[in-house]
């Protein structure tokens, strides 16, 4: 016995003893001179016992447990640790009614906040229990002994009669819930989810039922029920100390793209109770959704220095630095991101993403398409992300299978009728095979969604180019730079149907916009130097021409162009 109850034990005893005493005394003052028989005399020694044991007990709790109690309430919600808490709070001795209740939840949320959840949820029962006369809880105490396998009708028959003897027990309706989920029939799970539903108004203060019914509703498609659960958890037990789920209802959250209720739900949880990915991640995935892409890389370097093993987090970092367009931090957390997969089957899954992820890499910010296809092939094809277009034909149109890809998306289009994507990849596959004059009427005969796409006007610009329309070209091939005045491909186009027309300082013009998005671009330095020998600047087409060897040693055009200067 702990030194707190030795404490307890001597007061009450001493009191009893006290309050028999006095009252014994009283009566044999009183008797009369013969004395008393002896019947009356032990119904006196056992009412007297009695009634001093109530005494002693209801002057404990009066002037011992409930100071305890709010004293340990104070320093609980000033954030003293919690194992001093406990020990400051002691045992919750014979209280029954409120006060033990209180003592009881107390001495849970405590055990919980140390980590110790199955001695929380054991105090939280007691704590029901509590509320119950002594002759209830014996009988309803019972119910809650381990039930191996399916439980049988007298068991359930039972838990039933039980329910009605307890109707404000939570945690009773909890467990016929639980039993009745393992008979797995059709109407035993209807009358499981019933009685969930019925335990949850009673579990308010009960953060473990909480949990475990948002859960089961996130599981099983009830997000009715994991919503109020959800909404209870986050306002009656919101505090940082208690290790719920946080992680499974900031996903949830996120799904649903309540993205500023998943960042309150997770920013103020200290670093060390960040202990699974996902709390991390509802803070990062918020910010980012949310526009502060900064804040986000911030938490994430936080998140990969507390769990670097983590390979969800190093995902999660190069999605954010594609975001901030840092290219190569993005490259480099992809091949971190790899020495954490685990071996075997075990990593499976993660090796597949990696591959998909190393191969949109390779295609849109390295211009690999080859590189990309290599990947994409160690990729099974359902798991090949849900790109539209498909990747494996972006990439199949890139490599210059046009014929192949044009037979394909005409398949998908056949079940997306009317698909913008689909419709302006038909109209690339037609300019890839040359085929110009089916591709200007194809494009003309589009509905308005296709024209209001920067690809449109290019490839009509393109279409008109090379059908001997220099002047029309040149305005469609500007809209689409207006339209997208980043698109590397549009402005060198653009720039070309000037050069086209003669009109050398307006090709300059969006030739230098494509240095400004590529500061390395081979073809847009090559006919920078070309646009500045038209306008008689030799010495400018020179230093163009020098800077683009010095990006790219091995371009046979500009070295044959800078010899042709050289020479003159």
């Amino acid at each position: 016995m702990t030194e707190s109850g030795r404490s307890w034990l001597l007061r009450t005893t001493l009191a009893a003893v006290l309050s028999v005493a006095a009252i014994a005394g009283m009566a044999l003052l009183t008797a009369p001179p013969e004395g008393l028989t002896p019947l009356p005399a032990l119904a006196l020694v056992l009412g007297t016992m009695g009634l001093g044991a109530w005494i002693g007990l209801n002057a404990r709790a009066q002037w011992i447990d409930r100071p305890r109690l709010h004293r340990a309430e104070r320093r609980w919600a000033q954030g003293d640790h919690p194992y001093e808490v406990l020990q400051a709070l002691g045992t919750s001795g014979w209280n029954r009614g409120e006060l033990g209740y209180r003592i009881l939840q107390l001495r849970s949320a405590l055990h919980l906040s140390l980590g110790h959840r199955d001695l929380a949820w054991l105090e939280a029962l007691e704590a029901q229990l509590a509320r119950l006369p002594l002759w209830r809880r014996a009988l309803v105490s019972r119910a809650f002994r381990k039930v191996p396998g399916t439980p049988s009708f007298q068991r359930l028959a039972w838990g039933a009669r039980l329910m009605a003897l307890a109707p404000h027990m939570g945690r009773l309706r909890h467990l016929q819930g639980i039993l009745l989920l393992r008979v797995a029939e059709p109407e035993t799970l209807h009358r499981a989810w019933v009685h969930f539903e019925e335990a949850l108004p009673l579990s308010w203060d009960d953060p473990l039922i909480l949990e475990d019914l948002m859960l089961a509703g996130l599981q099983h498609g009830r997000e009715d029920m994991a919503e109020q659960a959800l909404g209870v958890l986050m306002s009656r037990h919101g505090d940082p100390r208690l290790p719920w789920d946080r992680g499974a209802a900031g996903m949830h959250l996120l799904r649903n793209g309540r993205y500023a209720e998943a960042l309150a739900l997770v920013q103020n949880l200290p670093a060390e109770r960040r202990t699974q990915p996902l709390h991390w991640l509802a803070e990062t995935v918020s910010r980012r959704q949310l526009g502060d892409r900064e804040g986000a890389w911030k938490v994430i370097e936080s998140a990969i220095g507390s769990l670097p093993g983590a390979f969800r987090l190093w995902m999660e970092r190069y999605q954010i630095a594609l975001e901030l367009h840092r290219d190569g931090d993005a490259l480099l957390t992809l091949e971190r991101a790899w020495d954490t997969i685990p071996e075997g089957e075990e990593g499976g899954s993660f090796r597949q993403e990696w591959h998909l992820r190393r191969a949109e890499f390779a295609f849109w910010w390295e211009d690999r398409p080859a590189f990309a296809k290599e990947l994409l092939d160690q990729v099974p094809f359902d798991q090949q992300g849900d790109h539209h277009p498909p990747l494996r034909l972006q990439i199949l149109v890139a490599e210059g299978g046009y014929e192949a890809a044009y037979a394909e998306v005409l398949a998908l289009l056949k079940e997306q009728p009317g698909d913008v994507d689909l419709l302006l990849l038909q109209a690339d596959c037609l300019a890839g095979m040359a085929a110009w004059e089916a591709l200007l009427p194809y494009l003309d005969g589009l509905a308005e969604p296709c024209r209001e796409r920067p690809a449109f006007w290019h490839l009509r610009g393109l279409a008109r180019a090379h059908l001997g329309d220099p002047l029309p070209a040149r305005m469609d091939l500007e809209r689409a730079v207006r339209m997208d005045p980043h698109g590397l491909r549009f402005l060198l186009d653009a720039g070309h149907a000037c050069a086209e027309l003669g009109d050398w300082d307006r090709a300059e013009g969006h030739w230098r916009q494509a240095l400004h998005v590529d500061p390395q671009a081979e073809e847009a330095l090559i006919h920078l130097a070309e646009a500045r020998r038209e306008l008689e600047d030799l010495e400018g087409a020179r230093r163009y021409l020098r800077e683009c060897l010095m990006h790219h040693p091995d371009s046979v055009d500009a070295q044959t162009r800078l010899a042709e200067l050289e020479a003159n």
